[in-house]
């Protein structure tokens, strides 16, 4: 069963995507909705179009909808952006911007909070994390990261329009309802995450067996009870009692927690 917390996400993601075609077209009759463009075809689209009047969202399409994008959002902040970075490396041009709206958001006195991948292996990266970290960011890493995503203030964000395709583009989210299940996921990932350098937790003696395993990382990739049961071939309840003392073991109070814990403890 999934979390009233998980749940407001997803209704933000559908409503989104709902509206999707009619904005990355501008009229009806646009392409069908999911439809995906191929690497060599040219779209038809500036790469950052405003939303009509009143419209939730926008596409922003390519690097360059993406780089102007991140402009607005950072010329609209003014108290707070949150940003996760779940993967390295990064564009270099993505990461060069990051670091101009980062010195220009500090200089106006607006509080930046980054998640970003404990592995830090790419020299480029770690050392605009370093030069980030210098000029007053507040960085924290997790194992796991579940998207790329930036906020700001409680009215802004940007998502990727489908996280399990790269190739998707973005969405910049207008208004409080769409924002807000962005920040409460960006504050359940930063209550988990480590300083900047802060080794994880080690694997412990009470590390779990197989199947407990296999049902976390199924639980972290957002299936339902009845999900996890067909996949692993068990019952539900039996799955419920196995999550239940996962939980109690981890300290957990809901399954979201449960996922974050047991990822910082690399379990999954």
């Amino acid at each position: 069963m999934s979390t009233p917390k998980a749940q407001a996400l997803a209704e933000s993601i559908d409503a989104l995507r709902g509206a999707g075609p009619r904005e990355r077209t501008g009229r009806p009759g646009g392409p069908a909705a999911g439809a995906q463009m191929g690497p060599n075809q040219s779209r038809p689209t500036v790469p950052f179009r405003p939303a009509a009047p009143g419209g939730p969202s926008q596409w922003l399409t390519g690097a360059a909808g993406l780089l102007d994008g991140l402009g607005v959002l950072a010329g609209r902040a003014a108290r707070e952006v949150l940003v996760v970075l779940p993967r390295v490396p990064l564009d270099p041009r993505l990461r060069a911007r990051f670091e101009l709206l980062g010195a220009e958001l500090i200089g106006r006195g607006v509080r930046i909070r980054a998640l970003g991948p404990e592995s830090l292996d790419d020299p480029a990266y770690l050392e605009s994390t370093g030069r980030m970290a210098g000029l007053g960011v507040e960085i924290l890493t997790l194992p796991r990261l579940p998207l790329w995503m930036a906020v700001a203030d409680g009215d802004a964000a940007i998502v990727p329009a489908d996280p399990a395709v790269e190739q998707a583009g973005w969405v910049f989210l207008r208004g409080v309802a769409p924002v807000a299940a962005c920040r409460l996921l960006f504050e359940q990932l930063w209550l988990q995450g480590a300083e900047l350098g802060e080794p994880s937790e080690p694997v412990s003696a009470h590390s779990p067996d197989r199947r407990e395993s296999e049902i976390l990382r199924l639980l972290a990739d957002g299936l339902t009870d009845s999900g996890i049961a067909a996949r692993t071939g068990l019952s539900v309840r039996t799955n419920r009692r196995t999550i239940a003392d996962l939980m109690a073991k981890l300290g957990a109070r809901s399954r979201f927690q449960a996922g974050a814990e047991a990822a910082r403890r690399r379990w999954i």
